[in-house]
């Protein structure tokens, strides 16, 4: 598996990493649906997800 060795990181470890930052972009894209069909509603959701994930 040479994508885990070079993010140094198990498999259970990176699997849970993964479907984190998935929630995080699932949500923020039904905010930025929602912001979409009504602009004046949740005005920075794309900002706030992207500020939610953190890669290392």
């Amino acid at each position: 598996m040479g994508h885990l060795a070079d993010v140094e990181k198990g498999y259970f470890s990176h699997l849970i990493g993964a479907w984190k930052m998935a929630v995080i972009f699932f949500i923020g894209s039904i905010r930025c649906i929602i912001h979409g069909v009504i602009p004046a509603v949740d005005t920075e959701c794309a900002q706030s997800t992207a500020k939610k994930v953190k890669i290392n």
